[in-house]
């Protein structure tokens, strides 16, 4: 079924190379961001000499953001519709500690391991479930994935997030950035229109109103850059609970014009700045492709012809029409 979102004026190479582009703004604003993860909120031209720090130390690892982004990315090309306890094994087969995970994520593991059952374990550290923005950071295949089927890519990515992430707000979050990536993949943009968009779908209350406030906030940016990013850090939060964090990345992807600013964006919020920086750059590098990802970029980051390859995969997948596993 076509999505009434999509774009009839981009091409199949166009759509191949956001998924590329998706998947390689995951990378890239995963590994810039991470060394300042944690840090106050600055000013866009103070980010930027951030960025150009981060680069000068290639090359550059990614974080658990993006090594769970892969693991669901290879997992889409066996299982598009998602199954729980094969997401589950293929995370234990790449999982590496040292990339940063959170102490939830490996209790959960653990629990994986002792044989608790994939539906049992998503309570057993949290028992009303997290809502973390961890399922949302690795969300971006199944938007590339299901960008033309909007109702199959919500209901896709709620069960990616549920996996890990089983409370409301977790898994709303993750199906925000989900579509987010969708419409940006589908229409080739991603601005003020596609922010209302995605807020329309959300069906937690608070979501619906932190992305509709950053909608909102969209104009303060272009008035003054500066006194934007302190209004966004303030108001919508940058913090790992997912209700703040993907709404953040949400505005920095709508406000910048390409990969890079995103994520220099992401690097002004501070906060939980690699998993922000991640999902903006997911978003923007959807809506404009790999081809505009700066190269000097991509030479300092880890895999990034892996993950362009697994991006384009996904995206001819989407295309092929075709879910059977």
């Amino acid at each position: 079924m076509a999505a009434a979102h999509a774009s009839p004026q981009r091409s199949a190479e166009e759509r191949v190379d956001a998924g590329a582009g998706a998947l390689l703004g995951t990378l890239l604003g995963d590994a810039i961001g991470a060394p300042y993860e944690g840090a106050a909120a600055t000013s866009p031209a103070k980010a930027r000499q951030r960025a150009e720090r981060a680069l000068a130390n290639a090359p550059l690892r990614y974080t658990d953001d993006t090594q769970l982004a892969l693991a669901l990315g290879e997992h889409l090309r066996d299982h598009p519709l998602v199954e729980h306890d094969a997401l589950a094994e293929d995370i234990l087969a790449v999982l590496e500690p040292w990339r940063g995970y959170g102490g939830g994520m490996l209790a959960l593991v653990d629990e994986w391991r002792r044989g608790r059952p994939t539906e049992e374990a998503a309570t057993a550290i949290f028992p009303d479930g997290s809502f973390g923005n961890g399922a949302a950071m690795r969300i971006a295949p199944v938007g590339v994935r299901w960008a033309d089927e909007p109702w199959r890519l919500g209901d896709v990515a709620a069960r990616s997030a549920s996996l890990t992430h089983a409370h409301p707000l977790g898994v709303d979050a993750a199906v925000a950035q989900a579509t987010a990536v969708g419409v940006a993949a589908a229409r080739g943009r991603f601005g003020a229109d596609e922010v209302a968009y995605v807020a329309q779908r959300a069906q937690q209350r608070l979501l619906g109103e932190l992305l509709r406030t950053a909608r909102s906030l969209l104009s303060d940016h272009e008035a003054d850059a500066d006194d934007a990013v302190v209004t966004v850090a303030e108001i919508l939060g940058t913090d790992v609970a997912a209700q703040h964090s993907v709404p953040t990345a949400i505005w920095a992807a709508a406000a910048a014009g390409d990969v890079a600013e995103a994520v220099t964006l992401a690097l002004a919020l501070g906060g939980d700045v690699d998993t922000i920086a991640a999902m903006a750059g997911a978003i923007r590098g959807a809506a404009d492709g790999a081809a505009t990802v700066p190269g000097d970029w991509l030479a300092a980051v880890e895999e990034p012809d892996r993950v362009r390859a697994l991006g384009e995969a996904l995206a001819r997948d989407a295309l092929a029409g075709d879910a059977s596993p």
